[in-house]
């Protein structure tokens, strides 16, 4: 949090002598999850600086962290009623640190983009870039947009050399010593992504726009969470997931503006599918009210619904599904249901006498989340599923120069 903090303090100080425009971002967001004996706290402090050096160039640079804490259960489907798996849970503890930055280039028709990240942590580290071009045409009513994404990955995992089978695979206890070279009970492994993206954007009317979007995604490589044990009858294996996974998914939203009430009422629907036989469907809706015209209050709901991974299995000891295997809930049946507000405060200088010195505009956000899952298709044992339910609250500055 000091880093963070004097890393926005060290942007705020130099990027306005250096730009016609700088733009700071500060947020931080607290993510909760609860309902049982088990809890997750993981909070995300961020910070972004942009500037345009020149009116068709802007440059930005950014880090982020998650500081997350909590437990997670270490072996899924015990073979006991008399095991409480809940209790004899892997507590963890770790950080995450990315740093990105990124470059985009400007025209009165479009613009093109490029960005790179590095993440870091005890037993998973990242590099990833992305480009993207965006074009306006029609009078700036029709906007496209293409994006590519790449990742280069690599997980830590327990060296099993002698381990022929999937069955025969233990799990990962601790994250000491990855990424050490000197240390033999460890190895990493690789997982690359590729991710692509398309979207339409139609302004049909000035109170109506539409934006229809087309994502898939590549994912090669290890997938299953090597902390992570199923009991299959006899012992308990590390889960073992498929190397290849393709997921698709498009998405069709809309905004109408209310001009009587000065709001917008928002509509989202998205369908998904992948290789392992996941497939969802989500529907959101909202409505966004503008005060005075500095503030902007939104409330949402969102209903998701999902159904399980072609080999998915609540008991693997009674009913196999084949060489893989998973103690993963997000890939049983399930569904959920979000209902969130958020609170956004703008002021820009001269607005009802407002005087903001150096700055153009302020910006403060607020958000909050409540989310609650089922999961008809999950169990441990006889103990029920704890965790589902869970808060996001978000706290961010956008300041303007």
């Amino acid at each position: 949090m000091r880093a963070l903090a004097s890393l926005t303090a060290v942007l705020l100080l130099a990027a306005p002598a250096r730009a016609d425009t700088a733009e700071i971002d500060a947020y931080s967001t607290l993510f909760y999850e609860f309902g049982g004996p088990l809890e997750m706290l993981v909070v995300t402090p961020q910070a972004r600086v942009r500037v345009d050096p020149a009116d068709e160039v802007s440059l930005t640079a950014g880090y982020e962290a998650d500081i997350v804490s909590g437990a997670s259960v270490a072996v899924v489907d015990a073979p006991s009623a008399d095991v409480d798996v809940i209790t004899s849970a892997t507590r963890l503890e770790d950080v995450r640190n990315v740093v990105n930055g990124g470059l985009t280039v400007r025209s009165p028709f479009g613009s093109l983009r490029g960005t790179y990240a590095y993440g870091f942590e005890s037993d998973y580290q990242s590099h990833s870039f992305s480009l993207g071009a965006r074009s306006e045409v029609f009078e700036r009513n029709t906007t496209f947009d293409l994006s590519y994404a790449r990742g280069f990955d690599l997980v830590c995992n327990l060296a099993q050399p002698r381990a022929q089978e999937a069955v025969e695979r233990r799990r990962l206890d601790v994250s000491e010593g990855c990424f050490d070279g000197d240390n033999p009970d460890r190895e990493a492994t690789d997982i690359s992504l590729q991710t692509f993206q398309g979207s339409w954007t139609q302004a049909w009317a000035p109170i109506f726009v539409t934006q229809v979007t087309l994502t898939a995604q590549l994912i090669d490589g290890f997938q299953s969470n090597p902390y992570r044990a199923v009991w299959l009858g006899r012992t308990a294996a590390q889960e073992n997931h498929p190397r290849n996974r393709f997921r698709y998914a498009g998405s069709l939203s809309a905004r109408l503006w209310l001009e009587p009430l000065s709001g917008a009422i928002n509509a989202r629907f998205r369908a998904y599918r992948d290789n392992w036989d996941v497939r969802s469907v989500t529907a959101d809706v909202g409505y966004e009210q503008v005060i005075d015209g500095a503030i902007r209050v939104r409330a949402r709901f969102r209903y998701y619904r999902q159904g399980a991974a072609a080999f998915y299995s609540d008991d693997y000891a009674l009913a196999p599904r084949g060489q893989y295997f998973t103690g993963d809930r997000e890939l049983s049946d399930m569904e959920s249901f979000l209902a969130g507000l958020s609170f956004v405060w703008t002021l820009t200088p001269g607005a009802e006498g407002t005087e903001l010195g150096p700055l153009r505009s302020f910006r403060l956000v607020l958000k909050a989340d409540y989310v609650h899952h089922q999961f008809p298709g999950f169990r441990y044992v006889r103990a029920a599923i704890p965790n589902n339910n869970s808060i996001f609250a978000t706290l961010g500055l956008e300041l303007v120069f």
